[in-house]
């Protein structure tokens, strides 16, 4: 019996021990209009920023999302004008071609995550999870010089171009998809309506 208590602790202190850090830098909030991918109107500005560089994915997520063709898009809000508007992440549309790319659940991409990366502790797991739940766009008032930010997530599939004697395969490619975001004015309903490529 006390062979079984060593044997059980020591396994515990194995788990414990082969733990490793999650180690994540908050993504920086910016001003829309910084963006190379941004549109204005009526004094609002909405900016898409596609992570596909891995460095970058695995700086603000702890883990290679790409690994797993999960594409972060980092949506990016200024208000630069009086009124008040109303972001919700359902006003948010990607587009691949003619087909619709609906978001992933942040609590998918948190189990994936928590895949990808080596042994964490339950207390560290509990850490991402919220982490990722405050990183994703949720639904948020805009005030009047104000900006928000939020992350959705988009499962990929690779794209196949044939080459002469094999095939090349590309995560991404430059302007294939486009992002339709709308936001509301609170006071008068006005819908603003942006376009753009990722």
């Amino acid at each position: 019996m006390r062979r079984l208590i060593i044997l059980v602790m020591l396994s515990i202190l194995g788990l414990t021990a082969c733990t490793t850090e999650y180690m994540v830098v908050q993504v920086p909030l910016r001003n829309a209009d910084l963006y190379p991918r941004s549109l204005t109107r009526s004094e609002v500005t909405v900016a898409v920023d596609g992570i596909t560089d891995r460095d970058r994915v695995e700086t603000y997520f702890g883990v290679d999302l790409l690994k797993a063709k999960i594409l972060p898009v980092n949506i990016i809000f200024s208000n630069r004008g009086k009124g008040r508007y109303i972001i919700k992440p359902s006003d948010v549309l990607l587009l691949k071609g003619n087909e619709a790319v609906d978001p992933m659940p942040v609590e998918t991409v948190v189990e994936v995550a928590k895949d990808l990366h080596a042994r964490i502790s339950a207390k560290t797991a509990r850490q991402v999870s919220a982490y990722f739940s405050n990183l994703g766009l949720q639904e948020n008032a805009l005030n009047t010089q104000d900006s928000y930010q939020g992350v959705m997530f988009f499962k990929i599939k690779e794209n196949e171009e044939e080459g002469s004697s094999f095939i090349i395969r590309k995560l991404f490619r430059e302007g294939t998809m486009k992002m339709y975001i709308g936001v509301t004015n609170m006071e008068t309903g006005e819908r603003l309506h942006f376009d753009l490529f990722l």
